[in-house]
């Protein structure tokens, strides 16, 4: 409490915290009244006298008001349990011979910036007790929280009076319910695990550490802020914690890892390539601190860099980027702002972004990266912070990247008229998809039924990917379910895999016309008999 009272130019104050008024206070307030600048005389010390004594007894009542106002509402207990993935439960008990008219939790969710509030359903009618609760859910796109995030909240109780009073601030950690989870910590890293596998978790730990050595000073980020990694067994128990991707990408990838800035998670599927899955996606996190957001990064950029940083790095990727630069499937950086639909290109993204870092890292040097993400942090688009950083722009630098990759320049298509398409029957039959390089044929429903047979071109194969071998140890025996789902195109890194057994769409399609003009051939054989 302070109270201030002009006196001449003499003041004095109750120092904050003060309970209880004695002789040494009053003698201390007397000399702070009387200005220092005056003589003592009877009248100026009978006037600071008369002051003390109406301010003690100010005193004495106020803080007595104050504390029957603090002691009608006492906090029994408070509360949050995790239900995930479906949502939370933030309790409070209180006693209060008043009745309570509101009970308001306020929560931030990591780093988020903003702070959420909703109010408790309160249950008084065992009065003097009363218990409130409240159930958020998670379990939607748009309210979704990503297991292992920290949560800061506290209440806001009003009573009848209209008095408010406030809970001390609280810190909570969204753990995943379906599992008792243990930790193993490094550094700033908290590896989070269920079940016998602490030595990969140990190992994971370790991996994360020496990445944050590496790409800290390359993207110019904070590595002082703890991170949180979830690891996950199986794909069983994975699929249910991760944001799902589109329905066409999550029927033919496997979710090996996600990593969520705001909140500083990481989300990590065991397996043989969880170290390279780990330091990846914890790249995207340093990424999005040292640009103030991830979204300020262009796609491939962001790919690139995590993979610089994953320290078990994979062929599959730089095979998918041989394979598209043979068959000229190149996308142009530019348009990299999301990945493509077709898996196959995906991992062709995920190559154009190794490769393309690397050439900027190597070439120009790692203090010129950490630049272009921090003035990228300033709202600055790609193509203005690369010429603002490396003196030319997103164009510029495609072109230097394809001729170091010995790849055919880009040609960026000039649109002509639009054809108007001429009228023709309701197709019986057409395909879902068709080869990039001839769809109008495959897709032609209308042709002659006198039309014979044609010599159709084997489809372009995508690259064959070896499996590569790794050894276990010990807790990678008990975990089986974890490590049997690798697949051939797993690598260290990698956000996704294609899931096993996928057929690739453009052979697929070719398989479809080869058995249709078959087909069609016999039936035609057989009406001219």
């Amino acid at each position: 409490m302070f109270w201030r009272k002009t006196v001449g130019t003499g003041f004095f104050k109750i120092p904050a915290g003060t309970q209880k008024i004695t002789s040494q206070t009053l003698t201390r307030l007397t000399l702070n009244v009387i200005p220092s600048h005056k003589v003592l005389t009877r009248s100026s010390i009978a006037a600071a006298l008369i002051v003390v004594i109406a301010v003690t007894s100010f005193w004495v009542f106020g803080t007595t008001v104050s504390a029957q106002s603090t002691e009608s509402v006492t906090v029994v207990s408070s509360s949050v349990e995790s239900q995930f993935p479906e949502g939370m439960t933030f309790k409070l008990d209180v006693e209060s011979e008043l009745r309570i008219d509101d009970v308001r939790v306020t929560f931030e969710v990591g780093d988020r910036g903003t702070t959420q509030y909703a109010y408790l359903e309160l249950d008084q009618t065992t009065r003097p007790l009363v218990n409130g609760e409240l159930f958020h859910r998670t379990n939607s796109r748009d309210r979704y929280i990503p297991p292992g995030t920290a949560i800061t909240y506290w209440f806001e109780i009003i009573d009848e009076n209209g008095d408010t009073h406030l809970t001390e601030l609280e810190t909570w950690r969204f753990d995943d319910a379906r599992y008792e989870w243990e930790e193993v910590t490094l550094g700033t890293v908290t590896i989070l695990y269920h079940g016998p596998v602490r030595t990969r978790a140990e190992r994971l730990a370790e991996a994360a550490v020496e990445s944050l050595g590496i790409m800290g000073p390359i993207t110019g980020a904070d590595v002082e802020t703890p991170i949180v990694m979830t690891l996950y067994n199986n794909n069983a128990e994975m699929i249910e914690a991760v944001v799902a991707r589109s329905l066409a990408s999550s029927r033919e990838l496997i979710t090996e890892g996600q990593a969520f800035d705001s909140e500083s998670v990481v989300l990590v599927l065991a397996g043989r390539s969880d170290i390279g899955t780990a330091t990846h996606e914890m790249t995207h996190i340093l990424v999005a601190r040292a640009a103030n957001s991830s979204g300020s990064v262009p796609l491939w950029l962001n790919e690139g860099l995590a993979e610089y940083g994953n320290l078990d790095k994979t062929v599959s990727y730089e095979r998918f980027l041989e394979w598209a630069i043979g068959t000229d499937r190149l996308i142009p950086l530019k348009n990299l702002r999301s990945f493509p639909g077709d898996p196959n290109l995906t991992l062709v993204a995920y190559g154009q972004g190794r490769s393309a870092v690397n050439y900027m890292i190597e070439e120009f040097g790692a203090e010129k990266m950490a630049l272009l993400l921090t003035t990228l942090g300033t709202g600055i688009g790609i193509d203005a912070s690369l010429e603002t950083v490396y003196g030319f722009g997103i164009d510029g630098f495609e072109d230097r990247w394809r001729e170091e990759i010995g790849a055919d320049p880009y040609i960026e298509a000039t649109p002509g008229p639009t054809p108007t398409p001429d009228a023709e029957p309701t197709p019986t039959y057409k395909l879902l998809t068709a080869p990039p390089e001839s769809s109008d044929a495959a897709s032609d429903s209308t042709a002659s039924e006198n039309a014979q047979p044609t010599e159709v071109p084997e489809p372009t194969a995508v690259p064959d990917l070896d499996d590569k071998v790794v050894e276990t140890t010990d807790d990678d025996q008990v975990e089986e379910s974890a490590v049997e789902r690798d697949d051939e195109t797993s690598g260290g890194g990698t956000c996704s895999a294609p899931s096993s057994g996928s057929i690739d769409g453009t052979a697929g399609a070719w398989l479809l016309v080869v058995v249709g003009l078959a087909a069609g051939g016999r039936y035609r054989s057989r009406q001219s008999r």
